[in-house]
């Protein structure tokens, strides 16, 4: 296994973790994620596509994976998607409080509608 994949696993495993905490529901890892017809890499959120991401480049994560998020969700055939992206944590930050969820104003829309 190489060093960017041990670091997007750990990126997922601690958003299920604080995803969970956050919302009552159960979200554990897709198994198969980033294979042909991706559908995401989290599981748990009722009718939503996860995707998670700890790119270096934090500007890059947010505009670039919620458009792929949003390929996921046409694949699994869901009506949400949103994009977790992870921050360095900062001095007084709280547990988790790293974490950002990510969408495009189209995919706010349709959450809201």
């Amino acid at each position: 296994m190489n060093a960017q994949k041990n670091k997007g696993d750990r990126a997922e495993r601690e958003a299920c973790i604080y995803l969970t905490a956050a919302t009552g529901h159960i979200v554990e890892r897709r198994f198969g994620a980033g294979q042909d017809k991706d559908k995401g890499d989290l599981v748990g959120i009722p009718n939503t596509v996860v995707q998670v991401t700890d790119m270096k480049d934090k500007s890059e994560a947010v505009l670039r994976k919620p458009r792929e998020a949003e390929q996921q969700r046409i694949n699994a055939k869901l009506d949400h998607a949103i994009t977790m992206v992870r921050f360095n944590k900062r001095p007084g930050c709280a547990e988790g409080d790293n974490w950002r969820v990510v969408m495009t104003v189209e995919q706010y829309a349709r959450l809201i509608k």
